[in-house]
């Protein structure tokens, strides 16, 4: 009974004799009081000093008297206390419990934050058109490029001509379906004739433009552009979307090929694959994935195509074989 406030069986049994002796009250009768109790005189002015800070002893207007209080009042004053310390630690719970609801909603606050970073909802046509011309890429524009009435077919009009003028390497998978629209070919030698490239696949499964090999951009919902788009700038999602790229591209047919100028030492198509993944800053370990090949193939491809152009090291290659034509 009230164990959590101090008050032990002990110390409840010391106040039970001083309610039945209170003449053992009297500082004169620690002794006798601590012979009854079965225990030293230390022990009891220690009881006795505890059940003075309960409130249960108090001091008589007799000097050197105490007196035991009325179990009625003790254990009321006692209880009353307890519900003041139980409302206590309840505010304080409260409080707490505020605390951290607002930690868990500045965290989610934060994660929220830094997905918005990682990702751009633009629902509708027109807010994905308008945030597509916000881009300003620096080096490359990677698109797939589904065959719909959306998709402009004029050269005066079309929408990364201001790109392909720059001189920012310009990539378009189309389907063969679009190669058979009215304008199409137009176009595609237009883009062919500002230093963009076009190949067709058989087909396309959905619109994806990669800039810059930093941002990653796809329709909500694969079947009606209308919906919007999803605007990706997390790495990993990125390196995704350009393996998935470059699955199509490697695999797509040039319709220009016979056009291109010839290479002017002969490169094997691996070669180049090999020299247009060094121009893009792929690693070995990269290079030797995509290709297909050991590592040490890697290496003994870089070693003969720098010993043809007379480069020693990996940005000379680069740079002597895009002044031969050999990178595409």
């Amino acid at each position: 009974m009230f164990d959590s406030a101090g008050l032990t069986e002990h110390l409840l049994a010391v106040y039970r004799t001083l309610l039945q002796r209170p003449e053992l009250g009297r500082g004169s009768r620690l002794s006798d009081l601590a012979v009854e109790l079965g225990q030293s005189e230390d022990e009891t002015s220690r009881d006795l000093e505890k059940l003075r800070e309960l409130g249960f002893l108090v001091p008589s207007w007799i000097e050197g008297v105490e007196y035991p209080l009325d179990p009625s009042l003790t254990f009321g004053r006692l209880a009353a206390r307890r519900q003041q310390e139980i409302e206590a630690l309840s505010k304080e719970l409260r409080s707490d419990q505020l605390a951290a609801d607002r930690f868990t909603a500045d965290l989610a606050n934060s994660l929220v934050q830094r997905t918005t970073r990682d990702v751009e909802i633009l629902e509708g046509r027109e807010l994905a058109n308008q945030r597509m011309q916000r881009f300003s890429p620096t080096r490359s524009v990677w698109g797939l490029i589904q065959s719909d009435a959306s998709t402009v077919l004029d050269p005066e009009h079309f929408p990364d001509k201001q790109h392909l003028e720059r001189g920012i390497e310009m990539r378009y998978v189309y389907p063969e379906s679009y190669w058979k629209r009215s304008g199409a070919r137009e176009l595609a030698h237009f883009v062919f004739s500002l230093g963009g490239k076009v190949r067709l696949a058989p087909s396309v499964p959905f619109r994806l433009t990669i800039f810059d090999g930093a941002s990653a951009v796809m329709g909500i919902d694969p079947d009606d552009t209308s919906v919007g788009a999803v605007v990706h700038h997390s790495r990993a999602v990125v390196r995704m979307a350009e393996e998935l790229y470059l699955s199509f591209w490697n695999r797509a047919i040039d319709p220009f090929k016979d056009e291109q100028p010839a290479r002017g030492s002969g490169v094997s198509a691996q070669e180049a694959e090999f020299l247009g993944l060094l121009v893009r800053e792929a690693t070995d370990e990269q290079v030797a994935r995509k290709l297909g090949v050991s590592m040490r193939t890697v290496r003994r491809i870089a070693a003969k195509l720098s010993e043809q152009v007379g480069a020693s090291g990996r940005f000379e290659l680069g740079v002597r074989a895009a002044q031969r034509g050999w990178v595409d």
